[in-house]
C-alpha cells in the first residue's frame, strides 16, 4: 500500500530574503581540543550543533554543560566561549548568518533573552545535522549554484530551529541583577583600556572586595581575570581573521609587552599566538599571512 503525505498550509516565511550565510564548517575533536575564549560578534548570528561528545559553554551570563544533539545559539553581540570535555572530546557543526530580522527581535537574533540559548534537538537533530552537511558539501565542492542551494538550506535550518525545536525559559535564578550588569557592561565597554580593580571600584562607587565578590559570584571570574579573557578572546579572533602582526594584535588588545602577551595567550589557549594562527588558518594561508605580516 502506498501512503501519501500532503503538505499542509506552509508557515509564513519570517526570514527576510536578504538573510545571508557567511560560512559553514565542521570541527572534529582534535580541532575543538583548543579552548575558544570569551568573544562576541557584532554583525552576525552563530549556530553550533554538537554532533558528538560533550563540552562546557559560557553564553552570556550562563554556564552550560553541553552534549551531543544540543544546538547552541549565539545571538549578535552575545559573549560566548567553549571548551571540549577532555574525556569525551567534541565534534561540532557551525554556521554564521547575517541580515536576520524577526519581529520583536534585535537584528541577527532568533531567540529572545527570556529563553535558554541551548536547544535540545531530540528527533530534529538528524535533520539539523543533514542540513549542515548539505551546506558544507555544497561549499566544499563549489557546486553549480552552491550559494543558492545553501540559501534554501539555511532557510530550512532556521525554520526547523524556530518552529520545531522546543525552547526552555530561563529560570528566575539566572536573571541578571542590575548591579552586576552595570559592572559587566562597563568592563565590556572598556576592557581594552588600562583598567585596574581600584579604578573600577572608584568609577563604580563600590569597594574592591564587594565588586569582586558580586562579579565572581555572577560570572565565575574575578574582574581582572575576566578582562584578560576578553582580551585573549579578541586576540584569537584577530589572529584568524586578519593579517595583522602578532605585535600589532598584542598592542590592540592592551599589551605593549609582546613576551607577556605570548605567555598569557599560551597559558589560556595552550598554544602560542603564532602556533595558534598557523594551526587554524592552515599552512597555505599561513604562508600567505607570513608574507604579509611581520611576526
Amino acid at each position: 500500500m502506498t501512503i501519501q503525505y500532503y503538505i499542509k498550509k506552509p508557515f509564513k516565511q519570517d526570514f527576510e530574503q536578504n538573510a545571508k550565510l557567511l560560512y559553514a564548517c565542521f570541527a572534529d575533536a582534535v580541532q575543538t581540543s583548543l579552548p575558544t575564549v570569551l568573544h562576541s560578534h557584532h554583525d552576525r548570528l552563530e549556530l553550533v550543533y554538537i554532533s558528538e561528545g560533550q563540552g562546557l559553554h559560557r553564553i552570556g551570563n550562563g554556564l552550560y554543560h553541553t552534549k551531543a544533539n544540543d544546538l547552541l545559539i549565539f545571538n549578535n553581540n552575545v559573549l560566548h566561549d567553549e571548551c571540549a570535555n577532555p574525556n569525551t572530546g567534541m565534534s561540532i557543526y557551525t554556521c554564521a548568518v547575517k541580515n536576520i530580522n524577526l519581529s520583536d527581535m534585535r537584528e541577527n537574533e532568533i531567540i529572545s533573552d527570556d529563553f535558554e540559548p541551548i536547544l535540545h534537538c531530540s528527533d530534529q537533530g538528524k535533520i539539523i545535522k543533514n542540513i549542515f552537511e548539505g551546506m558544507i558539501g555544497q561549499l566544499a565542492n563549489d557546486c553549480c549554484d552552491a550559494d543558492n542551494i545553501c540559501q534554501y538550506l539555511l532557510s530550512a535550518l532556521l525554520l526547523v530551529i524556530t518552529r520545531q525545536v522546543p525552547k526552555t525559559r530561563k529560570a528566575f535564578s539566572l536573571r541578571e541583577s542590575e548591579l552586576v550588569i552595570r559592572i559587566k557592561q562597563y568592563i565590556d565597554d572598556h576592557y581594552l583600556e588600562a583598567l585596574t580593580l581600584d579604578g573600577l571600584s572608584e568609577k563604580l562607587n563600590m569597594s574592591d572586595s564587594y565588586l569582586s565578590h558580586k562579579f565572581k559570584n555572577f560570572t565565575g571570574f574575578a574582574p581582572m581575570e575576566y578582562i584578560i579573557r576578553r582580551r585573549i578572546g579578541k586576540a584569537q579572533s584577530l589572529l584568524i581573521s586578519t593579517d595583522k602582526s602578532i605585535t600589532a594584535i598584542a598592542a590592540e588588545v592592551g599589551y605593549e609587552n609582546n613576551s607577556y602577551f605570548n605567555t598569557l595567550f599560551k597559558k589560556m589557549v595552550r598554544k602560542t599566538p603564532l602556533d595558534y594562527r598557523r594551526y587554524y588558518v592552515g599552512i597555505e594561508q599561513y604562508n600567505k599571512l607570513n608574507r604579509l605580516s611581520k611576526f
